[in-house]
């Protein structure tokens, strides 16, 4: 008795869980689509995109000769240790 009544509420889920995935489905693709926020404004000229320098390289540094490559140093903080007590 007691698995038939399991079997019969996992098949009642499973059933209600469909049907309010396809009501849900079905309930939001007929609703009506929301209004924009901001209308968009159609400028009557266009911006144009500003040219951008390319970055420079570690081998741009190197072909100049330069010295000066920029290079992050260690730095020499302590931190203080966590002691545990065992595992």
């Amino acid at each position: 008795m007691y698995k038939l009544t399991k079997t019969f509420l996992h098949l009642w889920m499973l059933l209600a869980s469909l049907a309010a995935l396809a009501f849900g489905w079905a309930f939001l693709a007929h609703s009506q689509k929301p209004a924009p926020l901001v209308q968009p404004q159609v400028p009557s000229f266009t911006l144009s995109q500003p040219t951008l320098e390319p970055i420079p390289t570690l081998n741009d540094f190197l072909k100049n000769g330069s010295q000066s490559v920029p290079v992050f140093q260690n730095s020499n903080i302590t931190f203080p240790r966590l002691r545990t007590r065992g595992s």
